[in-house]
C-alpha cells in the first residue's frame, strides 16, 4: 500500500462537521482552497449530505458532446489507456471531463467503475462545484491548475471516500478545453498521483499543439497550392540545383510540362543575371528575359524569390513570370488605352460625310493601314476609334500618339521604348514603347506630317519588318499592330517639298478617308447643332433653350474654321449665356458675328457709329438678307428646303422674304 499524503482524516472530518454546522472554522484547518471551495458550495446552496451528480445529459447529447470535441479525444484516449497502465488493479479509474465538467470518457477497473455509478461518475455527469461540490474536476474547473481532493475534503459526505486527482489542459489559445482526473479509494491517497496525472496532462496538452500546428500547416499548404495552381502568373519551383519540381496551369500553357525534371538553364540559358541572384541567394524582381521555350522564344518580365531553410541555407527558389504581351493589355486596360467611339456615334447627313463614313468601314474590315486626311477638328481620332471597334483588332488595346505634341528627341522613345541606361533621366528598368504597347490592336499616330524625316525611317521599318527595336538595346522584338495615321496636312503636296518620305507615304496611304471639313458639309451644320445642344444641356443639367432664327442663320453662314470640336465648344458657351430659356443672336460668340458682319455688309460710313444699337441691327438684318439669299440659291427656291435648313416653318420664311423685300419669282443660276 502507498504512504498516505494525510493521516488524519478524523481531524479534517471534525473541521467539515463544524463548518456544515456553523459555516466557520479556525484558520489553517484546512487547506485555504478547500476553504474557499467550501465557501462556494455552500454560496450555490449545495448539500452537505449529498455527493451525488443530478446534472445528465441524455445519450443524443453525449453524442453532441464527443463529437463538439472530437479534435482531441483521440489524443486524450491514447494517454488515459497509458495512465491506467501504472495503476491497474489498484482501484482506480481515469476520467475525462470537458470544459463544463461534463464527464466524456471513463476508463478503469470494473468494481471502481461501479461504485462510482452509485454516485453518477459516469458519462454525461455534469460536476461542476454548483452541481458535486468540492470534487477533482469541479475544483479544478475553478482554479484553472492541478489540484488533489481527497476524502472529507470533499463538501458532500458520499464523496468523502474518494480521493481525485485532476489537470486542466488547455487550447494553444489559452483557452481551458477539459480536465484529465485519477479517482480511487481515499485510503490510497498519494501526491504522486497528481504527479502522474500532470506528466499526462502535460503529454496531452503537446500533442494538441502539435496537431493544432500541423492542422494550420496542412490548411496553409493547401491554400499556398491553391494560390500556386490558379495565381494568373506562370509560377515554377526549382531545388537547390536548379530542377525544376513543380509549376503551375500557367506555366504548363506557356512551357509546356516537359520541362518537370529539367534545369532551369534550358529554359532561360546561362548567361543571365537572373541564374547569378539565385545562386547568391538574393530577389530578382521584374526584370525582362527571353524564355526559350518549346512553342518558340516569349518575352516575359520575371521575378524569383529564394527560398531558404532554417538555417539560412538555399534549398530552391520560386520564378515567376507574366508574359509582355499579357502584362500590356492589363496596363492598357486601366490606362485608358481603349476605343470608345463607333461608327453610331459619328453624327452627319451630308453626302461627303457619309461617303468618309463608307470608306472607313470597308477599311475596318481588312488590316490595311489608313490614312485619315482633314482639318483639325474634323473627328479624325474618333473616326480611327470606330475603324479599331469595328475591326477584328478591337478586343486588342487602342493607343493615340500625336506626332507635334512631342519634343524631337523623345518620338523615337515614345514609339519603340528604351532599354535600361539608354540615356539620362530613362527608367533604370526601361520602358516599352507605343508599337510593343498597342501589339494586337490598333496605334493611331495623329499630325503624322509632322514627325520628323530621320524618325520616318525608322517608322518605316518598323512598318515593313514588323519588329522594333528599342532604343539603347540589340534585342529585337516582333510586334502586331495596326497602323491608322492622320493628319491635317497634304501629304502629296509635302513628298514634293521634301518634307515627308515618298515611301512612307505610300506604305500608309493604303486606304485613304477624305474627312470633309464642317463648312463643306451643307446643313450638317445645323443637325450637329442641335445634337449638341440636347447632349450639352444634358450634360450641365438644363433645359434645352428655344434657339432663334437668326441664330440658325447665321451658324449656317459661319466658316468653322476649328470645325466640329469649335461648334461643340460654340454650343456649350451660349448654353451657358443664355437666359429666360432663349438663345438669341447676341448669345453668339464675337467671331462669328465678325465673320458674318465682314461677309455680309460694307464697311460703315462716317457718321454710322453715332448710333451703335441701329449699327448692330442693321448688320445682323443685312447679315439674315445675305443668307437667305445664298439659301434660296442653294436650294434653288424651295422654301421647304430653306425651312429646314434654317430649323423654321415655312411661313417665316415667307415673312423673312416680305421684310428683306426678295421677291418669289426671284431668278437663280
Amino acid at each position: 500500500m502507498l504512504p498516505t499524503l494525510y493521516a488524519d482524516q478524523s481531524a479534517i472530518a471534525e473541521v467539515w462537521q463544524e463548518f456544515v454546522r456553523s459555516g466557520q472554522i479556525l484558520t489553517g484547518a484546512v487547506r485555504p482552497e478547500i476553504l474557499n471551495s467550501w465557501h462556494r458550495c455552500q454560496a450555490f446552496g449545495v448539500d452537505p449530505e449529498d455527493g451525488v451528480s443530478h446534472q445528465l445529459l441524455g445519450d443524443g447529447e453525449i453524442c453532441l458532446l464527443l463529437d463538439r470535441h472530437k479534435a482531441y479525444l483521440d489524443i486524450v484516449r491514447h494517454f488515459m489507456k497509458r495512465l491506467y497502465e501504472f495503476v491497474k488493479g489498484s482501484g482506480f479509474i481515469v476520467l475525462l471531463a470537458d470544459e463544463r465538467g461534463y464527464v466524456m470518457e471513463n476508463l478503469g477497473d470494473s468494481a471502481t467503475l461501479e461504485l462510482a455509478a452509485r454516485v453518477n461518475l459516469i458519462k454525461g455527469a455534469g460536476w461542476a462545484e454548483e452541481e458535486g461540490g468540492t470534487n477533482g474536476i469541479g475544483t479544478v474547473l475553478a482554479l484553472k491548475k492541478p489540484f488533489q481532493v481527497s476524502g472529507r475534503e470533499h463538501f458532500c459526505r458520499k464523496l468523502h471516500t474518494w480521493t481525485c486527482s485532476a489537470a486542466p489542459f488547455f487550447a494553444e489559445s489559452g483557452e481551458l478545453i477539459g480536465v484529465l482526473q485519477m479517482s480511487g479509494p481515499a485510503s490510497e491517497t498519494h501526491q504522486h498521483t497528481l504527479g502522474m496525472v500532470v506528466a499526462a496532462v502535460e503529454a496531452i496538452s503537446y500533442q494538441i499543439r502539435v496537431r493544432s500546428r500541423n492542422s494550420d500547416l496542412s490548411v496553409l499548404n493547401d491554400r499556398l497550392n491553391n494560390i500556386f495552381q490558379t495565381m494568373s502568373d506562370g509560377a515554377i519551383i526549382i531545388d537547390q540545383t536548379g530542377v525544376v519540381t513543380q509549376i503551375n496551369p500557367v506555366a504548363k500553357k506557356f512551357l509546356g510540362a516537359g520541362i518537370l525534371g529539367h534545369s532551369i538553364d534550358e529554359l532561360i540559358g546561362t548567361d543571365t543575371a537572373l541564374l547569378k541572384f539565385l545562386q547568391a541567394g538574393r530577389t530578382y524582381k521584374d526584370q525582362e528575359i527571353i524564355l526559350e521555350t518549346a512553342y518558340g522564344d516569349i518575352h516575359a518580365l520575371v521575378t524569383v524569390k529564394p527560398v531558404s531553410n532554417e538555417f539560412g541555407e538555399l534549398t530552391g527558389g520560386v520564378i515567376f513570370f507574366n508574359p509582355i504581351n499579357k502584362m500590356k493589355k492589363l496596363v492598357n486596360r486601366f490606362g485608358g488605352a481603349q476605343a470608345t467611339f463607333s461608327f453610331s456615334d459619328l453624327i452627319g447627313r451630308h453626302d461627303s460625310f457619309k461617303k468618309a463614313l463608307r470608306v472607313a468601314e470597308r477599311a475596318a474590315g481588312n488590316t490595311s493601314h489608313v490614312l485619315l486626311q482633314g482639318e483639325s477638328g474634323t473627328g479624325k481620332e474618333l473616326l480611327a476609334q470606330a475603324i479599331h471597334n469595328r475591326s477584328l483588332r478591337r478586343k486588342g488595346p487602342f493607343l493615340a500618339l500625336n506626332c507635334a505634341s512631342l519634343p524631337r528627341d523623345l518620338i523615337a522613345s515614345e514609339l519603340f521604348g528604351y532599354a535600361s541606361g539608354a540615356f539620362t533621366g530613362a527608367n533604370p528598368k526601361g520602358r516599352p514603347g507605343k508599337f510593343e504597347m498597342a501589339a494586337g490592336g490598333t496605334l493611331f499616330l495623329d499630325e503624322i506630317g509632322d514627325m520628323p524625316l530621320d524618325q520616318q525611317a525608322s517608322l518605316l521599318r518598323v512598318l515593313q519588318d514588323k519588329q522594333v527595336t528599342r532604343l539603347g538595346s540589340d534585342r529585337v522584338i516582333s510586334v502586331d499592330v495596326r497602323v491608322i495615321c492622320a493628319t491635317n496636312r497634304d501629304l502629296r503636296e509635302e513628298v514634293g517639298k521634301g518634307n515627308f518620305r515618298k515611301d512612307l507615304y505610300y506604305r500608309l496611304n493604303v486606304i485613304l478617308v477624305q474627312v470633309p471639313a464642317l463648312r463643306e458639309r451643307g446643313d450638317d451644320v445645323l443637325f450637329l447643332f442641335d445634337y449638341f445642344l440636347q447632349k450639352i444641356a444634358g450634360k450641365l443639367n438644363l433645359a434645352v433653350p428655344q434657339v432663334d432664327p437668326a441664330v440658325r442663320g447665321c451658324l449656317r453662314a459661319y466658316s468653322w474654321p476649328g470645325n466640329v470640336r469649335e461648334l461643340e465648344n460654340v454650343v456649350e458657351k451660349m448654353l451657358n449665356l443664355a437666359e429666360a430659356g432663349r438663345i438669341s443672336i447676341t448669345h453668339l460668340p464675337v467671331e462669328i458675328l465678325a465673320h458674318i458682319g465682314s461677309a455680309a455688309v460694307a464697311p460703315p460710313v462716317a457718321g454710322e457709329n453715332d448710333n451703335p444699337d441701329k449699327n448692330f441691327k442693321q448688320l445682323l438684318g443685312e447679315s439674315e438678307r445675305r443668307l437667305l439669299l445664298n439659301l434660296l440659291q442653294e436650294h434653288q427656291g424651295n422654301v421647304s428646303r430653306i425651312a429646314r435648313a434654317m430649323g423654321v416653318s415655312r411661313n417665316t420664311i415667307y415673312r423673312k422674304m416680305r421684310l428683306y423685300e426678295i421677291s418669289k419669282d426671284y431668278l437663280f443660276d
